[in-house]
């Protein structure tokens, strides 16, 4: 594979994800959070709010669940703006989308819409007063699991500002899709798709450029290895966490690049490649997808590259059930992705598209069966317990992929470990197959690193860990 042609969809994608704006994407987010921290008290009733529900003006204590419950965590900041922006986004959007809806529906779905909006903003009130934990009420075929959780949390813990991190924010994701789920029109209505399309499509100069550097490629690490870092920067541009407008970087492409794989903190990518190289071929890899747009689209070079060079005999990918996390992949974001690229005017581009829908039509790309353990509040250590036939089904894999910041956190709990911690010792147990990691650290937890480096990280800047400029590629063979 040609470097230069490797090097540059990197650069041209972190072009665009710096260039695009908010009004774009329809979401109100800043892009950065450097300074956030430092500037909370902005925010006129924090200090009333802090004192009614036990704030603790720290950061969040070694060995201790990550919460909101800590001032200076990433988790305050979190349920104080950027949830409450999400879930205003989410209001609005509808509200807009309202004559497009009418069109479908008639004039019977304005009622739905109208309540739709008013339970989003009332959900959006609760979290900004700390509200409870409630158990859900839909139809849902995960609610009875959901339910469960929630009554066996200490009940001083079934708060958003005083649960694990993790469990309170994937419960306003549940809690959202709840309320969708009881509307007599909406309930299948995906209120994430048309960020999740408009991100894949302001992103076709990087994929065509991906697709011109990866049209002869090479079966050697070298190349595997950098597939891996590309798919792995293809997670920086989360429209969860970010979408405002940056500096347009500059200088020289492939300096650019190196700096950037300055930045890659632990790079496990050898060790990637000979889990698989070291096989037969005749293994399954499993990805546990994080984003739609242009990471899919990564997602989906890398999947090629490891069928046409005999890795693997089947990649399957493991999608959402529910909207998630505003970009994460649900089935008809892959399906949609496959079309899109089909469709393109551009012959290389649409002869990818109609290539991978082949490989899904031909059994070589599956979409894996929708499983709600990926949306639920479980770490990962607890899939053996919680959903014995899915870790068996990945016990049974060559290797395993976790995409991205959430996953990530899943697979070390929300717990703050100390920085150089092993990778294997945070996994606590779960090693269904040899699995990997990428991820773009967006988030105030990290393990495996060097001695020191954290240290030196912060004397750079305090908030490098919510930036998403640092990455982590980790492997723990099973």
């Amino acid at each position: 594979m040609n470097e230069r042609f490797v090097l540059l969809p990197l650069l041209l994608h972190l072009l665009l994800c710096q260039q695009t704006t908010s009004a774009e994407l329809n979401i109100t987010e800043p892009r950065s959070h450097q300074g956030i921290l430092r500037n909370m008290s902005l925010t006129q009733d924090d200090a009333d709010f802090d004192v009614k529900n036990g704030i603790i003006d720290s950061e969040t204590p070694p060995h201790t669940l990550l919460a909101a419950l800590y001032k200076q965590s990433f988790a305050y900041y979190t349920f104080r703006v950027r949830l409450p922006s999400t879930l205003e986004t989410i209001a609005n959007s509808l509200a807009k989308d309202k004559d497009e809806l009418l069109t479908v529906h008639g004039a019977d779905v304005t009622s739905d819409i109208e309540q739709t909006v008013n339970e989003i903003r009332e959900l959006r009130l609760n979290i900004l007063q700390n509200g409870n934990l409630l158990p859900f009420t839909d139809n849902g075929s995960d609610t009875a699991v959901w339910n469960a959780f929630l009554e066996q949390l200490p009940q001083q813990q079934r708060t958003y500002f005083r649960a694990c991190w993790l469990y309170a924010e994937c419960y306003m994701y549940r809690k959202v899709s709840s309320i969708f789920l009881t509307s007599k029109y909406l309930a299948s209505y995906d209120y994430f798709s048309k960020q999740k399309q408009t991100a894949a499509q302001l992103s076709l100069d990087a994929m065509l450029a991906v697709a011109r550097g990866t049209r002869s490629s090479e079966s050697n690490a070298a190349t595997f290895q950098q597939l891996l870092k590309l798919n792995l920067w293809g997670n920086r541009c989360d429209l969860s966490i970010t979408s405002g407008k940056q500096i347009k970087p500059t200088g020289d492409a492939l300096d650019l690049v190196k700096e950037l794989d300055d930045n890659l903190l632990v790079d496990n990518t050898n060790a990637i490649w000979q889990s698989l190289h070291s096989a037969n071929g005749e293994g399954i890899v499993e990805i546990i997808c994080d984003n739609a747009g242009y990471e899919l689209y990564t997602d989906l070079i890398l999947a090629e590259y490891i069928i046409d060079k005999g890795l693997a005999k089947k990649v399957r990918f493991n999608v959402k059930a529910i909207p998630w996390f505003i970009s994460d992949v649900m089935s008809h974001d892959y399906h949609w992705t496959l079309q899109f690229l089909a469709d393109q005017a551009d012959p290389l581009l649409s002869e990818l598209g109609k290539k991978l829908k082949r490989l899904t039509d031909e059994g070589k790309f599956e979409l894996a069966p929708l499983e709600h353990f990926w949306t639920s509040p479980y770490e990962f250590y607890r899939m053996a317990e919680v959903n014995a036939p899915l870790y068996e089904r990945l016990s049974q894999a060559q290797l395993v992929i976790f995409k991205g910041d959430l996953n990530y956190r899943k697979l070390l709990g929300d717990y703050s470990w100390n920085d150089t911690e092993s990778f294997d010792t945070c996994l606590r147990g779960f090693k269904p197959s040899n699995l990997c990691t990428l991820r773009t650290i967006k988030a105030d937890l990290v393990c495996g690193l060097p001695q020191g480096l954290s240290q030196q990280l912060f004397a750079k800047n305090k908030e490098w860990m919510l930036t998403g400029e640092y990455g982590l590629i980790q492997f723990a063979s099973k």
